[in-house]
């Protein structure tokens, strides 16, 4: 079961403690925003990281160029109690513009942490902007039939912003 506007009022501060903004949650979803951080494919196998928030602003955004690939981290600190598990998508206003997010994006009951998304600028000539703050993706909060025997542990939990894969 998908949660609804009026549930996710109830709980928001359970899945987002820190930040937590009621004007983010739709009828079935919530917005999450670009975080602080970026880490950007610079080359072959080269990678440089931004501080989104002290470099650029809504006024004057990073432009991420047509093609590129970056991993951005998340405004916001996600926790999924268990009993819940949280689906992410990107908010169909930033697919109609260019942006591209990975389909791997699934939150397993017990997860805390800030969140890393990939993203990638899929337009051929057109710079897209960036900033800390931007709505980007949205949560979608899913009800499991019954609280998890093993909720997940593994080793991105706990994230205190992006992160490289670990693999």
């Amino acid at each position: 079961m998908i949660l609804s506007d009026r549930t996710l009022h109830a709980m928001l501060e359970q899945f987002i403690p820190e930040h937590a903004d009621h004007a983010l949650v739709n009828p079935a979803s919530v917005d999450v925003r670009i975080g602080r951080r970026m880490i950007l494919e610079i080359g072959c196998d080269q990678w440089r990281e931004y501080n989104l928030e002290l470099m650029w602003s809504k006024s004057d955004p990073y432009s991420f160029a047509p093609k590129a690939f970056a991993l951005v981290d998340t405004y916001e600190r996600i926790v999924v109690p268990n009993g819940y598990a949280i689906e992410l998508k990107l908010k169909s206003s930033r697919a109609r513009e260019g942006y591209n997010h990975s389909l791997a994006f699934w939150v397993d009951p017990g997860w805390d942490g800030i969140l890393t998304m990939e993203i990638h600028n899929i337009t051929r000539y057109t710079g897209l902007p960036l900033w800390t703050g931007l709505r980007f993706a949205q949560i979608i909060v899913h009800q499991l039939d019954q609280p998890a025997a093993t909720p997940y542990a593994g080793r991105y939990n706990k994230a205190l912003g992006v992160e490289r894969s670990k693999a």
